[in-house]
């Protein structure tokens, strides 16, 4: 008896153990995720917030372009059948017209009683504007100016036998402003106003602002605050539209802003954290009291393999969830690949990027399905990701680079990284991974490594050959180094200006490179010095002769619109691996052959014969 009380206490001592162990990790690795959680919080906001404010845009142009087409058809149909505007049919086509366009309020007012009609100063002003300029306006009148509040008004001139017979107004009520969108939007709250480039306010949806205030000067921050808002107002006045976010008074306040195109309004809309329906902080606590729960239903008496096994479920469920959403608003790319039926599986986002048929195919390795959509070099590596499912590890990501075909045709670069999952007992492994675009990034990266190792004046290769030069010859352990000194360079900056200098420099640099082709490597190493490195093992009687080709070049180089201008130079040559193995020993060598030459005759070359030296 004693013995089994003594194995219970065990048990509880262990069962207590274990679980506080479990609550330490699962804290460790939730607030690990904390910080990416908030980064994918951010750019679905983001992402939202700018769909929206599109949206409202698409609505301010529709509502123009909607007045303008019937306008247009109310006059054709004038002319056709020789009606009058100021006839009974007007009504009856009107309240046609308003049964077909619920949105839409419809007044056709004649110029020759519209003082009696009009009584708000908002619109007998915009229907003098629309007669004294023939041509529409859209506007926004105020609560001061339309007792039903902010409405959208278009004013249209009605033509008639070649003159302005009166105005056609279409009405549309703000409240039905984004109302479209709203009801997807993670929002419960959305603070939307239109303004004019200078900030002054056209509408706003806020009782907090009137119309003619400035929303910048209205804003009451401090300096450090006062600095964001002058951010904002910058990119108001640069940019089409733009998403963002800035603390103030102890709130996150995401705001998007959009140029619409018409009378020079500007679309901004922000929310408040506290109006964001989903928080990144309460799904961190979700999570954790997730664990929590898990935990205490453990104590309770739940079966440790059930615990894991619900854990596990709940997570893969809330991830995919996640991911299902989050690739609605990414160009990243996720993808899924079964071992066991050879099967590869896209999300939605993926037939906007590549050149699929379908979303899911089979046979994507064994039947050589998936070469439609890799690049013939980069299949074989197809074979390799497959193989890779067998050799690694569980949650081990890896990473490389393919070339897949775009969506209209064209391969692209895309960066692959992926992990195993584990499959059930007895089946193999599935493949989870996803695809960025980085065709872009890899032409930036190449046109900046370029700009580095080339010399900007001659187009040749910096300091940066000497990297080069040594890389060619760990691989191929021989070569032919020239050291090649323009004779009299300054002279010639003296006598015709630098500006011929740097001509000559630059047409010595190309011939050189058109003398040795793609196989050579030529470098400016100094002001008028040239090296150049031929990965070739030659008789002497081949390098004498490309020495002599250097010097006939020189020969023929001339400037234009300068005075004929006569270039030599002296070389001195170094072979490898004979007189160094590395760019550091052949430079040292070829110097001392080079500066022979200068100290003799000029306008030739030399071998280096270690302590001796010999003219050829």
């Amino acid at each position: 008896m004693n013995y089994g009380k003594d194995s219970r206490i065990t048990s509880v001592i262990v069962s207590m153990f274990s679980v506080l162990i479990l609550l330490v990790l699962a804290f460790i690795f939730l607030s690990s995720q904390q910080e990416k959680l908030n980064q994918e919080f951010n750019q679905l906001i983001y992402s939202s917030l700018t769909s929206f404010t599109d949206t409202q845009k698409n609505q301010i142009l529709k509502i123009a372009d909607d007045a303008s087409t019937i306008k247009y058809g109310m006059e054709s149909m004038i002319e056709a059948v020789s009606l009058s505007p100021e006839d009974q049919w007007m009504n009856h086509y009107l309240t046609k017209m308003e049964g077909e366009n619920p949105d839409y309020q419809l007044e056709y007012v004649s110029c020759s009683n519209w003082k009696e009609i009009i009584s708000g100063e908002g619109k007998r002003r915009i229907f003098e504007q629309v007669i004294n300029n023939k041509t529409d306006v859209l506007d926004i009148l105020c609560p001061a100016e339309n007792a039903d509040g902010y409405i959208f008004l278009v004013a249209e001139p009605l033509t008639a036998n070649g003159t302005v017979a009166g105005v056609l107004f279409f009405t549309f009520k703000t409240e039905k402003f984004g109302e479209i969108a709203k009801d997807h939007m993670p929002f419960k709250k959305i603070q939307s106003q239109i303004i004019k480039s200078d900030g002054s306010i056209v509408y706003c949806n806020s009782d907090q602002l009137i119309r003619g205030s400035n929303l910048f000067s209205s804003i009451k921050t401090n300096e450090a605050q006062n600095q964001n808002i002058k951010s904002i107002k910058t990119q108001i006045e640069n940019e089409d539209s733009f998403t963002t976010s800035i603390a103030m008074n102890g709130k996150n306040y995401y705001i998007s802003a959009m140029k619409v195109g018409i009378n020079d309004w500007i679309l901004i809309n922000y929310v408040r954290s506290p109006d964001i329906m989903l928080q990144s902080e309460y799904v961190f606590g979700m999570f954790f009291g997730t664990a929590i729960l898990l935990i205490l239903l453990t104590i309770a008496g739940c079966s440790w393999i059930f615990l894991l096994f619900y854990r596990q479920n709940q997570k893969l469920q809330l991830e995919s969830e996640r991911y299902s959403v989050l690739s609605q608003f990414t160009d990243t790319l996720l993808y899924e690949y079964d071992y066991e039926t050879d099967t590869i599986e896209f999300t939605s986002n993926a037939r906007r990027k590549l050149f699929l048929e379908k979303l899911k195919a089979r046979g994507v390795l064994r039947l050589n399905r998936g070469e439609y959509l890799m690049h013939p070099e980069d299949w074989q590596k197809g074979e390799r990701l497959r193989w890779a499912l067998l050799g690694s590890k569980p949650d081990e990501v890896r990473y490389c680079r393919i070339r897949l075909k775009g969506h209209s045709g064209e391969y692209r670069w895309f960066s692959c990284q992926y992990k195993i999952l584990p499959g059930q007992a007895g089946c193999k492994s599935r493949m989870v991974g996803k695809l960025e675009d980085i065709t872009d990034q890899l032409g930036r990266e190449e046109m900046l490594l370029n700009r580095a190792r080339k010399d900007p004046l001659t187009g040749v290769y910096n300091r940066s050959g000497e990297q080069i030069i040594d890389g060619k010859l760990s691989l191929m352990c021989s070569g032919i180094f020239f050291m090649i000194d323009l004779d009299n360079f300054k002279e010639i900056n003296d006598s015709c200006g630098h500006a011929a200098g740097d001509h000559v420099l630059t047409r010595v640099a190309e011939s050189l490179e058109k003398l040795v082709g793609k196989d050579g490597i030529v470098a400016r190493v100094g002001g008028d010095e040239f090296v150049v490195f031929i990965t070739e093992n030659w008789e002497e009687s081949q390098i004498t002769d490309m020495a002599e080709s250097i010097l006939d070049l020189m020969d023929h180089t001339e400037e234009g619109y300068y005075t004929v201008i006569r270039v030599t130079a002296s070389i001195g040559i170094a072979i490898a691996p004979k007189d160094g193995s590395s760019y550091e020993e052949l430079y040292n060598a070829a110097d001392k052959a080079m500066y022979y030459i200068k100290q003799n005759s000029k306008r030739g070359y030399a071998f280096y014969k270690g302590e001796e030296k010999a003219h050829l």
